[in-house]
């Protein structure tokens, strides 16, 4: 009989976790791109790039006859094989006709392309000239002829965004150093767009058909991104002179029910495998979300037998109807693969559902989509072996992501499910969980959810998210008590938070935190109507949708078992209305001061900022002068001819005395209204006294002309020995949901408790109510218990809403800020890891590829919107910030500059906030945008975990 294992109660946050920082980096290796080397006759030859932390970050690209990385030798002799085109790169190597490889050696005082012959002969060489200023990537090999190969040339020689040309070339290797064809020449911002394929910003892709006669590329302009606007290009390639090759008859592919001026996307153009090997005709695939969706379609291109002509069928869908998932991911780095053919007949595709990626297949001759029964909830970079098999790196949830080999043997049989003697595995990121290091019972599973959100129009809409509860096997929190939550925010910001196992992510799970990754509206995966969310509303609706995510997680609404997308509309209604009513923090009508008292006190001031005269009291006013009106009338009347009623001695005969007797008669018909108003409450206050206890107090004055008049305070002291907690509490007022702080006190005979409400007149909403609670509880007495009748009050929702933490990098680390800058009472505390700070000076120093990427995203130019760049950049309201920030940063980040970050702490600096207390900021040397030394990236999650402990969560200490 086994024994039961009993878990330890402890408070989230501090479960003592399997999952160290050095664990997270040990045995770890990011692979990014997989090959097969062309014509290889085996169906077990691979190779692959992996990023070594261990090695400050270098790229080593492997190569294995077998399958397996046991047999692996290292091609690129020591090289950094990374690219450094469009500063994101990918796309760093490729396998030419004879089997060998091309590279790019990543080194910033030279960017070399490399030569590693076959098996068996010298190592890797340089082929390239010598020139710092020129980079390469996104090759594409010939299919037969061995020294010819298409790639990206990028030219820095005017190293500025507006000089920096991106050209398609073809390499001639037959000689050291390589022959460079030019065969599409960009542009530079001042040169014109010509009508053809030349004089483009950005050109990918360029990849031959089988038959080695076409050329297929995809191109686009600035403003444009590759997920919003591309042409996709076929030429004919003629090498009838070897001097100067060139590409004939170029034709753009456009589908035919494209509407004129409509932005399209056409991406990942792949050629069939030819049914025969030398076939005139060459078919081509491509994605197009010209549905709403990323769709796949094909057409037919041959030789035309005009001069120089290519015929280009007309291009259509793969499937028989459209399907509302994208088949491919946002392209990001050069040289994505998310669909390969493995014979004439027969795809491999990817496809998204939600945040997951699915693999599938699509017989082309009875086209229909068969989606795959598999482990994978992350799919990328596919690559064909054979015809019945592929290579791929794909991720479990429970398990790292790993280069892996998928035959498709008996998979009909089975139903369409992988079972695992279809699975070769390759190469493992990371084998702390197959090695048992890591129990698998202390990891968390991702969740997908649907939340209420408000568009920038007001309309009420759905975003996304993926969940991760705090999970050890060992450890459990307080009953009814909800665990604190890290949302996290991701890059781009067009891109989106996956599924897949990420070691990071369980860092926090097993110590007792909540992740939750917003899929906020932009984010890719969803359709170009949720992409489109984002187009002129970048720092409002992924603000917006952050927001709604945390509040909707500290809600009860979170408890729901039917998710929020599947509710009926009445449901979502009421759902939305609860939490409406409990979180319009940016409509509070108080204003919270914060101070530091003698002893190690804290006082909390909340001042009413209403309006002292409302349109009712314009009403009652009038009511009340009209009364005083008509009461001096009536005095005055009896006075004049009733006075022989009145008796001899208070009968008034001058008329001084009348008019005295008048005025008189008017005050006490306006001092009903008037007291009224002097005793409006014009703050409240609460007093945290040590060795004394709390100290309450209320101020009322009247309020005239924006002024206080006659004001008086009267105040009361709570013993300490009486207290015996701080609360937040929900009740009703005014037929509407309302929360507030609660204090509990013993009674004077000791046996029971009394409740009493904080700030009782002017009732903070629930967003200030959390921000003072997170503010005075740290000073608590310490007889105050921590007991399960409070934290029962405090339940009933996923996450606690008071001790919600906000962390993004790049484009999320900028959300993170705008989140803590323009909903400052939302978070507890704050991480920015590289974070745009202001949208200004993205637009002046960000790189090519990013250039114009904000004009899009913000709905112009800096010039042409200047007060929206200003009004959305964190930089200027980094005064409004209550919550504590870390700021982490590389030197050498040339995507958001280090002058940012630099910028923004002279801000935060200037408004008053203090070192270690309101913000940290830390730079990492020799980083670039986003950390790859080992060292950093270990010190950079330790620093955050400080942090949330330490500044943030005072209450789960």
């Amino acid at each position: 009989m086994t024994e039961k294992h009993t878990k330890t109660v402890a408070p989230y946050g501090h479960w003592q976790s399997p999952i160290s920082t050095d664990l997270v980096l040990q045995k770890a290796t990011a692979l990014s791109e997989v090959l097969i080397p062309a014509n290889s006759t085996s169906a077990a030859d691979v190779a692959w790039v992996e990023l070594r932390m261990s090695e400050s970050g270098r790229s080593a690209l492997m190569h294995s006859p077998s399958l397996s990385s046991d047999d692996a030798t290292e091609v690129s002799a020591g090289q950094n094989a990374r690219s450094g085109v469009h500063e994101y790169g990918g796309g760093s190597a490729a396998s030419l006709a004879d089997g060998s490889f091309i590279f790019t050696d990543y080194n910033p005082k030279r960017f070399d392309v490399f030569h590693a012959p076959a098996e068996g002969k010298k190592g890797a060489g340089v082929v390239t000239e010598e020139n710092s200023a020129i980079r390469y990537a996104d090759f594409g090999a010939h299919p037969t002829d061995t020294n010819l190969c298409l790639a990206v040339e990028e030219d820095h020689s005017e190293d500025t965004p507006s000089t920096v040309v991106n050209s398609i070339v073809l390499l001639d290797l037959k000689q050291r150093p390589a022959r460079v064809h030019t065969l599409l020449k960009g542009r530079k911002a001042e040169e014109q767009t010509e009508d053809g394929p030349q004089k483009r910003d950005f050109y990918t892709y360029a990849r031959f058909s089988p038959n080695g006669k076409f050329v297929s590329w995809i191109t686009w302009n600035h403003p444009s991104m590759p997920w919003w606007d591309t042409q996709l290009w076929v030429a004919r390639f003629d090498n009838s002179n070897p001097d100067e090759p060139q590409l004939a008859g170029a034709s753009l592919i456009k589908l035919a029910s494209t509407e004129a001026g409509k932005q399209q996307v056409y991406q990942e153009p792949v050629w069939a495998i030819p049914s025969h090997p030398n076939q005139d005709t060459a078919k081509l695939f491509f994605a197009c979300d010209a549905t709403g969706y990323l769709n796949l379609y094909s057409t037919s291109i041959s030789s035309s037998l005009t001069q120089d002509g290519v015929s280009v069928s007309t291009p259509t869908p793969i499937l028989p109807e459209p399907v509302e998932n994208d088949f491919i991911a946002p392209n990001w780095t050069l040289n994505n693969s998310d669909y390969i053919p493995l014979s004439p007949d027969l795809l491999i595709v990817t496809f998204f559902s939600g945040a997951k990626q699915n693999l599938g297949l699509i017989n082309l001759r009875r086209p229909r989509l068969i989606r795959l029964d598999t482990p994978f909830v992350s799919t990328t970079q596919l690559r064909r072996l054979s015809s019945t098999s592929f290579a791929l790196i794909a991720a479990r949830a429970d398990e790292p992501s790993a280069l892996l080999a998928i035959s498709l043997s008996g998979l009909a049989s089975n139903n369409y499910t992988l079972k695992d003697s279809n699975i070769t595995i390759i190469k493992r990121s990371s084998s702390l969980v197959s090695d048992g290091t890591i129990d698998k019972a202390d990891l968390s599973i991702a969740r997908e959810i649907d939340f209420p959100t408000t568009l920038p129009n007001g309309k009420k809409a759905v975003a996304h998210a993926i969940i991760f509860a705090p999970k050890n096997k060992n450890f459990v929190g307080p009953k009814e008590k909800a665990p604190p939550c890290v949302f996290t925010v991701h890059g781009g910001p067009s891109s989106s938070a996956g599924m897949g196992f990420n070691l990071q992510t369980q860092f926090w799970t097993s110590r007792g935190f909540m992740v939750c990754s917003v899929n906020y509206g932009g984010s890719t995966g969803y359709g170009r109507q949720y992409l489109q969310r984002l187009n002129s509303e970048w720092g409002v609706t992924d603000v917006l949708d952050c927001v709604a995510a945390a509040k909707f997680l500290g809600s009860k609404a979170s408890l729901g078992d039917t998710p929020f997308g599947e509710l009926s509309e009445k449901e979502k209604g009421e759902v939305c209305k609860e939490l409406e009513a409990g979180g319009k923090g940016e409509e509070e009508v108080v204003v919270v001061k914060q101070h530091k008292l003698g002893g190690g006190g804290v006082k909390v001031v909340v001042k009413n900022t209403s309006s002292a005269w409302g349109s009712l009291d314009l009403v009652l006013a009038g009511v009340s002068v009209g009364a005083a009106v008509m009461a001096v009338g009536f005095v005055g009347n009896v006075m004049e001819n009733y006075s022989h009623c009145i008796p001899p001695l208070v009968r008034l005969k001058s008329l001084f005395g009348r008019y005295a007797v008048q005025a008189g008669v008017a005050i006490v018909s306006l001092l009903p209204y008037i007291s009224s108003k002097m005793g409006r409450v014009v703050s409240e206050s609460v007093s945290i006294l040590p060795g004394m206890g709390v100290q309450l107090s209320t101020t009322r004055a009247l309020s005239l002309l924006s002024r206080n008049y006659l004001q008086r305070s009267s105040s009361r002291l709570v013993p300490e020995d009486r207290m015996l907690d701080i609360y937040i509490g929900e009740g009703y007022r005014h037929f509407s949901i309302v929360d507030y702080l609660t204090l509990t006190t013993r009674t004077t005979s000791g046996e029971g408790a009394t409740i009493e409400r904080l700030f009782p007149n002017l009732l903070p909403r629930l967003p200030t109510v959390q921000h003072i609670y997170r503010f005075l509880s740290p000073h608590l007495p310490s007889n105050s218990p921590t007991d399960s009748s409070s934290s029962e009050r405090e339940a009933g929702s996923l996450a606690d809403p008071n001790a919600l933490l906000i962390s993004g990098g790049s484009a999320g680390g900028y959300t993170v800020l705008a989140c803590l800058c323009f909903h400052p009472t939302i978070f507890a505390g704050g991480c920015s890891r590289y974070g745009i700070c202001s949208l200004q000076l993205l637009a002046e120093e960000s790189h090519k590829f990013e250039s114009q990427y904000p004009f899009q995203l913000i709905g112009g130019t800096p010039k042409s919107l200047p007060k929206v760049y200003h009004d959305r950049s964190p930089i200027y309201a980094a005064s409004k910030i209550k919550a504590p920030v870390l700021l982490l940063q590389g030197s050498e980040d040339k995507v958001v500059p280090k002058s940012q970050a630099d910028e923004f702490v002279r801000q935060l600096k200037k408004a008053g906030g203090e070192e270690g207390k309101d913000w940290r900021y830390k730079v990492y040397h020799g980083e670039g945008h986003g950390f790859r030394k080992a060292e950093n990236v270990k010190d950079s999650l330790e620093e955050e975990l400080r942090w949330w402990i330490q500044r943030c969560l005072p209450g789960h200490n």
